[in-house]
């Protein structure tokens, strides 16, 4: 603690304005994070790179530790969460979460080209280290804390059926939906290792070009004109 022995009007003065500070900090950082990508159904035809996999992305300007952070794939808090190991994301980076086992986590990262983080459900804890995204559609909530006591909601996105698989869903740092993944845009490609095929960017968070900006603001007044008529 920063607060130290000292008088009642020094600890008005300094502790609480510091103790405000940093719970204003740590509020911050959560807001900093959100989900970027999600791969519910890969369409690798098996080995080490066709696990559910799914990005977390820092868009602050300060590292987030995630230690202690839980996640699951049911809103309600239940005593199943995955539970994050001592791991931390720096600004503007990103951390890829993957339904692999820890032998198998090379495999992924060399199916996709490497040159992105990565952690395997064997570093988690928890009664389930990984909770399965359903292909027909399906949520991810993050958690400060444990959901089933006093945890906060971070961040969460929820998705649709995948289509038949082997693209991944997308969404922008800001949390704009930017549906599935298109190979040559918003930074997704063809995964290029042993048993490609799948679209996905793990790693690399979508930035539109200006005329994709223009085209998202489009979709989103349509769709709320189509809510108004509704």
């Amino acid at each position: 603690m920063l607060i130290r022995k000292i008088s009642g009007y020094a600890l008005a003065k300094v502790g609480v304005w510091a103790v405000l500070a940093i719970m204003a900090l740590g509020s911050t950082a959560d807001a900093d994070l959100v989900i970027t990508e999600v791969m519910s159904n890969s369409g690798h035809p098996g080995g080490p790179s066709n696990g559910d996999w799914w990005e977390l992305h820092n868009s602050g300007a300060a590292t987030v530790d995630l230690t202690g952070y839980y996640w699951d794939d049911d809103e309600t808090g239940t005593d199943d969460a995955s539970i994050f190991p001592s791991v931390s994301i720096a600004a503007g980076g990103t951390l890829v979460i993957v339904d692999e086992n820890a032998t198998n986590l090379a495999g992924f990262l060399e199916a996709w080209g490497g040159g992105f983080t990565a952690i395997s459900k064997d570093d988690f804890g928890g009664l389930d280290s990984f909770s399965g995204l359903s292909s027909g559609g399906d949520a991810i909530y993050l958690f400060d804390g444990d959901p089933a006591a006093s945890g906060t909601l971070v961040t969460s996105v929820s998705f649709g059926d995948s289509d038949g698989g082997g693209k991944s869903f997308e969404w922008l740092a800001d949390g704009t939906p930017a549906g599935f993944s298109v190979a040559g845009e918003l930074g997704a490609f063809v995964a290029p290792g042993p048993g490609g095929g799948d679209v996905g960017s793990p790693g690399i968070f979508a930035v539109p070009e200006p005329s994709g900006l223009a085209l998202l603001a489009l979709a989103g007044v349509a769709g709320l004109a189509r809510r108004k008529r509704s």
